[in-house]
């Protein structure tokens, strides 16, 4: 190995480990930098889709993906928040739209502006994809259980991307798949299965024709987190007066977390089945009464459009930043 090729190597582990410590403490724009030079060294060293490539292109990815949250969230309202708005403001929106404009109200250039802001974020998102999709196919290669487990967490980053640009149909395979994967490796408790189950949920929900699977799938969730509970239970029983209290207190302070998340994941679920129930009335309501309201049959295209304008209508709350409190709880575990 000659000089040059030692130098690059080290320079290449040395951006890699600063863009992951940067990426730790939330700074993505140096992130993104570091590990995009980075993996520009990794190319030239081992040649392109190259196993050693893996984790700095999956670090790269997770690094444009939130800094492209990031500046979502700055230049506009998050995509995960868009729905959580009150019904006077749904009001407001509605003045705004074609029924309700005027001449006098109109401001292109705003909306040029946002038409451009919008177009940047697309291709901020569009980038992270291609980057996780680079290590998602480097890491097909290997069979081993970490290499897999590394790929089910490519796939839950690829469904991420899929629900921050509202594409959830385009997330529910990138979620199975990463739920394949975690059930195949990992224990029935671990926290990991519970992630994966609520973003399956979430993306389920806003789907086009799945929305009715959401509600098993955070059950799953719920049902791991009460597993978690039962270990975690065995595990202090075991312990005796002679262990360390203070893992004991460590099990506690968890148990304590898990019934938090379990409440709020119970909650979830009885506030989406009542939407789903009222939904599918409402449905009902409206095709009964177009069948009947008159003595002439309504023409089929008529009756499901009319249908699928009603549901749109029906707001649904996309998954908000409170809404990842699983995700969040499941990242800490992993650090």
């Amino acid at each position: 190995m000659s000089a040059t090729e030692t130098d690059s190597k080290q320079k290449a582990k040395t951006l890699y480990d600063e863009g992951i410590r940067t990426l730790s403490l939330n700074n993505y724009d140096t992130s993104v930098e570091k590990l995009g030079e980075a993996c520009q060294l990794q190319d030239m060293i081992y040649g392109e889709l190259a196993p050693e490539s893996g984790d700095v292109y999956f670090a790269y990815g997770r690094a444009l993906l939130q800094h492209a949250i990031q500046q979502n969230t700055v230049f506009g309202e998050s995509k995960q928040d868009t729905k959580a708005e009150a019904p006077k403001q749904e009001l407001a929106e509605a003045a705004k739209s074609s029924k309700f404009h005027f001449e006098d109200d109109e401001e292109p250039e705003e909306e040029e502006d946002d038409g451009q802001e919008e177009e940047q974020q697309d291709d901020d998102f569009e980038t992270a994809w291609d980057i996780l999709d680079i290590a998602r196919v480097i890491y097909e290669k290997s069979e081993d259980k970490k290499t897999r487990l590394k790929l089910s967490d490519v796939h839950l980053c690829l469904g991420d991307v899929s629900v921050e640009t509202e594409k959830f149909d385009s997330a529910l395979s990138d979620y199975q798949k990463a739920l394949e994967i975690k059930e195949e490796y990992l224990a029935e408790d671990d926290r990991q299965l519970a992630e994966a189950h609520y973003k399956y949920a979430l993306a389920l929900e806003f789907s086009t024709n799945e929305a009715d699977k959401a509600g098993s799938q955070i059950k799953a969730a719920i049902e791991v987190f009460k597993k978690r509970i039962d270990t975690l239970g065995q595990q202090d029983q075991g312990k005796g007066k002679g262990k360390a209290t203070e893992s004991i207190e460590s099990d506690s302070k968890e148990i304590k977390e898990i019934k938090e998340l379990i409440q709020d994941l119970e909650e979830k679920l009885e506030e989406l089945t009542n939407r789903q129930k009222t939904e599918k009335e409402a449905e009902a309501l409206l095709k009964s009464f177009l069948g009947t309201s008159t003595g002439d049959s309504v023409p089929k295209s008529l009756d499901n459009a009319t249908v699928n304008d009603l549901s749109s209508m029906i707001k649904r709350k996309k998954p908000t930043g409170e809404e990842y409190k699983v995700d969040e709880s499941v990242k800490k575990q992993k650090q």
